[in-house]
């Protein structure tokens, strides 16, 4: 992907949000300077959403596919409630690592449980009694079908689950490459299949690479 989604109209909506707080610009700098794919970092004004749909949701469980450096986990952590739970899952060891150390240094005083692995398997083992709030992927993308198979029958009514780059550098929308590139196509035919769930309500917002939301009816 290429990062023509970071158009003026972002900026200035960035621009005109809060600032970011100390913490989220030490992991921007840690992300820029020590970790390869730095791009892949969520940012600032779609980590302000997410902080603003925990507030308004107030989970009791929170799930996030896909760690990278934590961006994303400490603006879902900002507001989640402390009788709650938050785990994210990495699929990358050496990722993982490295973010953890990095958490211990300038985040010590924090209640998230660390997942290394693969996703898929990791949600295979979850207590299926343990019914999840809020889920935010931000994984491999040729998975993202798997992910909400699996994930909608681990969400309690109401819940919200949320997948990253839905728009694909709006490659999506260009009917060339949605028929000649396999990673745009996939991304395409998954987003018609979320669109095909009645058991939620979804939409698509333009921000960023695309973020679609999800609400369990």
């Amino acid at each position: 992907m290429h990062n023509n989604w970071n158009t003026a109209i972002q900026d200035y909506s960035a621009n005109h949000s809060t600032p970011e707080d100390p913490f989220l610009q030490a992991i921007h700098e840690f992300t820029w300077k020590k970790m390869i794919n730095p791009r892949m970092l969520s940012e600032h004004l779609q980590g302000l959403l997410l902080s603003q749909l925990v507030a308004i949701h107030k989970p009791k469980i929170l799930l996030e596919i896909g760690t990278f450096t934590g961006y994303a986990t400490a603006c879902l952590l900002k507001n989640l409630p402390q009788n709650s739970e938050i785990h994210t899952i990495e699929a990358d060891a050496e990722t993982l690592w490295k973010t953890q150390n990095f958490w211990k240094q300038h985040q010590k005083e924090h209640w998230v449980n660390w997942h290394g692995g693969n996703a898929l398997e990791v949600l295979q083992s979850w207590d299926k009694n343990k019914k999840i709030d809020f889920i935010f992927v931000d994984a491999d993308k040729s998975n993202y079908k798997n992910y909400l198979l699996i994930c909608k029958d681990l969400l309690n009514p109401n819940g919200i689950i949320l997948f990253d780059n839905t728009l694909w550098s709006n490659r999506v929308v260009d009917e060339l490459d949605r028929t000649n590139d396999k990673d745009t196509k996939n991304m395409h035919e998954f987003n018609g299949f979320a669109q095909s769930l009645t058991e939620f309500e979804t939409v698509l917002l333009p921000i960023r690479d695309g973020l679609t939301l999800m609400r369990k009816r």
